[in-house]
């Protein structure tokens, strides 16, 4: 493999060259993308409670734990299966390389029909589990459907950016993904206040802006990232790989499963308690989610890093990395939760 011809397209060389420096870099534009990602979140509660009212805003906070659980599962997948093309572009095997995308792409077809149907058919059955709100069940049903209709789009989003990124390119991602939070917010303000449609706009805005940011991942990808576009050959079943992409892809999404299950069936004593309870622990949930940004940036900084130092036989790289990001992690928690003692009132105001 002609190591010119892949480097061209990489953003940061993860088996050279300072060890911290490049993982840290890496991890950068994925924590910006990140809170750009929780910002339009964000700004879809914003817009919903302030054009729609409390009423709404409580209907999409209802179903908050569902979305987040699904689009946990869409990262984790993509994540997982980017792992064993980072080892295989680590490795200099451009063959692995592309049957690994190739399979990457069968698996996250087959999982996002069989994911979207099986939350079709169970998703009123959940909501009545986690105790949704008879007053406001209507109005979450119809948000949180168009997520699930179209979750494959959430599905590409997260398998495309996990490749870029599993080749050290974790920039592109987010400058379309800070294009998608723009457009999402427009198309916000357009779809609830110009076509009156309710909290089910503020759900296919989201789903219009994340297609676009898909299309414009697959034309970079294209035109730019040959080395993961496979060709009819590289679609060839192999059994080994297959189940590396699927043990890799799906332990991972587990993961992410099973943390926000725990947030679904927090939501279902959640939801008994009225409204603004439900708005509050929205809030609540955000606050979270911007707190834990730098851990889950370098998680998946350090995953593209070990696979891709696995791949090309560097362990000592790999022992080193492991040791600075366990110093990151203390040092940030550490950090985090001092500030938050002074600033967890304010931006819990701000953010409900």
């Amino acid at each position: 493999m002609n190591s010119k011809s892949i480097f061209k397209n990489t953003q940061i060389d993860m088996i050279h060259g300072p060890i911290f420096r490049n993982i840290l870099i890496f991890a950068i534009p994925i924590f910006i993308s990140s809170i750009f990602q929780q910002f339009y979140n964000t700004m879809d509660t914003f817009i919903v409670g302030k054009f729609l009212g409390a009423h709404s805003l409580a209907a999409i906070g209802s179903v908050n734990s569902v979305f987040d659980l699904l689009n946990g599962f869409a990262l984790g997948l993509g994540n997982g299966l980017a792992i064993v093309t980072a080892r295989a572009f680590g490795s200099r095997d451009e063959i692995l390389l592309k049957r690994s995308v190739a399979g990457s792409i069968v698996i996250g077809i087959i999982s996002s029909i069989l994911i979207t149907l099986l939350a079709y058919l169970g998703i009123k059955p959940l909501m009545h589990a986690i105790n949704v709100p008879t007053s406001v069940f209507n109005e979450a049903y119809s948000y949180i459907i168009w997520i699930i209709l179209f979750l494959f789009i959430m599905f590409a989003y997260n398998l495309a950016a996990g490749l870029l990124r599993s080749i050290g390119d974790s920039v592109m991602p987010l400058v379309f993904l800070i294009f998608s939070s723009i457009l999402n917010i427009g198309l916000d303000i357009l779809l609830i206040t110009q076509f009156s449609m309710g909290v089910a706009g503020a759900a296919v805005a989201t789903v219009i802006a994340q297609g676009i940011s898909v299309i414009l991942c697959i034309i970079y990808i294209l035109k730019n990232t040959k080395i993961l576009v496979p060709s009819r050959a590289h679609y060839k079943f192999e059994a080994s790989l297959y189940k590396e992409l699927l043990g890799q892809g799906y332990a991972m999404a587990m993961q992410m499963t099973i943390v926000n299950s725990g947030s679904v069936i927090l939501q279902s004593g959640i939801n008994d308690l009225g409204n603004a309870i439900i708005a509050g622990h929205t809030a609540a949930r955000k606050l979270f989610m911007f707190v834990n940004m730098p851990f889950s940036s370098m998680s998946q900084s350090i995953a593209t890093f070990i696979s891709q130092n696995t791949g090309a036989h560097l362990p000592k790289r790999i022992r080193r990395s492991m040791r600075d990001a366990y110093l990151f992690d203390v040092a940030a928690a550490a950090f985090i939760s001092l500030l938050l003692l002074f600033v967890a009132p304010a931006m819990a105001m701000s953010l409900s």
